[in-house]
């Protein structure tokens, strides 16, 4: 059960915050997709013909190119902090705070309210890649038209990076359900997805610190698998199963828990 009268209020309160992190991500997008030249390629792998990096350079393609960079750094790091940030606002902040309280003191039961939270917070993060990947699509058409590529693909890394937000979120959302200080609530629910993050990254740059990969969830994101077409959706079927069980214990835990009121 949802209640309409405060996810209206949730939507109003995280409004503001939630257009500035979508422009930017779709912004970025749009600006990377513009900045891809073909030619750039073609002149680089001239250059490196005869040497070892010719076959990786044969393999770089505008998707290649895209997943290595959006995919890997600003679009996973701007919706983590606003992930980070929204999660710790609709629950622990507001036990923080007191607000909490005026919410219990209405006949809104506990499970209506940190249900509507939760679903707030999904959609928010729907929306947000739903518009980021018409606005993908469409700079594709504006400043890639001749470039050969699969809209299928693109579309496959854009559902792929909901899923691991929609885990990353619920890890956040779940610490917010759990701690009554928002202090508490960030220091886990914000330094888990950021650490899965840089482990993330620091395992593809250096490869003697690739055993990292294994202790993050994003390394389930893997846009490699998705390029080449396969053994990617038992990653994503994971991605979702840790969003909903997290997302099912975070609403148990806070019916359950003893507050401050």
């Amino acid at each position: 059960m949802l209640s309409g009268t405060i996810f209206k209020q949730t939507l109003r309160s995280n409004l503001k915050l939630w257009l500035i992190f979508t422009f930017i991500l779709c912004a970025l997008n749009a600006v990377l997709v513009a900045v891809f030249d073909n030619s750039t390629i073609n002149s680089m792998t001239e250059m490196v013909k005869g040497t070892p990096l010719e076959g990786m350079m044969k393999k770089t393609t505008f998707l290649g190119m895209l997943a290595q960079t959006f995919y890997t750094l600003h679009g996973v790091l701007i919706p983590i902090i606003f992930i980070v940030m929204t999660a710790n606002s609709l629950v622990a902040n507001q036990v923080d705070r007191g607000s909490m309280a005026y919410l219990l003191s209405t006949p809104t039961k506990r499970s209506t309210i940190i249900m509507t939270q939760a679903v707030y917070l999904v959609v928010a993060i729907l929306v947000m890649f739903t518009i980021e990947t018409v606005v993908g699509v469409a700079a594709i058409h504006i400043f890639q038209g001749d470039t050969e590529l699969s809209l299928n693909d693109y579309v496959w890394l854009n559902v792929g990076l909901f899923l691991l937000m929609f885990a990353l979120s619920s890890i956040s959302f779940f610490f917010s359900c759990v701690f009554n200080l928002s202090k508490n609530s960030l220091a886990l629910g914000a330094g888990i997805p950021l650490a899965f993050f840089l482990f993330q990254l620091i395992s593809s740059v250096d490869s003697s610190l690739e055993n990292l990969k294994y202790i993050t969830i994003n390394a389930l994101f893997d846009t490699n698998a998705i390029l080449d077409g396969e053994g990617y959706v038992w990653r994503f079927m994971i991605l979702a199963a840790i969003g909903l069980v997290l997302y099912g214990a975070s609403i148990k835990v806070f019916k359950e828990k003893d507050l401050p009121l």
